[in-house]
């Protein structure tokens, strides 16, 4: 993947000093999805002309690695479906290619921490692995609220597979004013 980009949007989004959190009455919309669900046999296919790669989840991260891709950014947690999830950290360490940084993250929210280190993470010239202690659950729409343009976003919708989205100015806005519409935590 080529990481000459467009800026991520970090700087166009207003973080609160505690970041986000995920109000009950909106959990229903995010079981939507943004992304379209994509088969592992059409990766190269659908993955062409990628600018960024970038991967949520564990069991996306290790479908991609095992199927020769290597994101830019994989964001992770060490669970599915908050069970222990061991084959990705087999896999990353021996994948000694980039930086691996963690950061606190609860279930339901979107720390200051974790916007901070996504948005360093996309202006880095090497590829990032971010440990999330928590929950990575939102970490998808973070990402589609501040990648750079022609970014490939991967990620998982439990019980259904991985999804693709292509972050394009429709595809910020919608994230954008999704996490705007969160509760604020200050």
């Amino acid at each position: 993947m080529s990481t000459e980009s467009s800026p991520s949007k970090f700087a166009e989004l207003r973080c609160p000093k505690g970041g986000w959190f995920l109000p009950p009455h909106m959990r229903g919309q995010l079981t939507i999805g943004l992304g379209r669900l994509v088969n592992v046999d059409d990766l190269p296919k659908e993955l062409k002309g990628c600018e960024m790669l970038i991967a949520v989840g564990d069991m996306v991260s290790c479908t991609l690695l095992d199927n020769g891709f290597t994101p830019n950014l994989i964001v992770f947690d060490l669970k599915t479906e908050r069970r222990a999830y061991t084959p990705l950290a087999e896999k990353l360490a021996h994948h000694h290619e980039g930086i691996h940084v963690k950061v606190k993250n609860p279930a339901g929210h979107i720390t200051a921490e974790l916007m901070h280190e996504l948005g360093a993470a996309m202006e880095r010239d090497v590829p990032t692995k971010l440990q999330v202690e928590g929950e990575e659950d939102l970490a998808a729409l973070a990402c589609a609220a501040m990648a750079p343009l022609g970014t490939c976003l991967m990620y998982g919708l439990p019980g259904q597979g991985m999804a693709l989205l292509r972050i394009d100015e429709d595809v910020a806005g919608q994230a954008r004013t999704f996490i705007d519409a969160m509760e604020e935590l200050n």
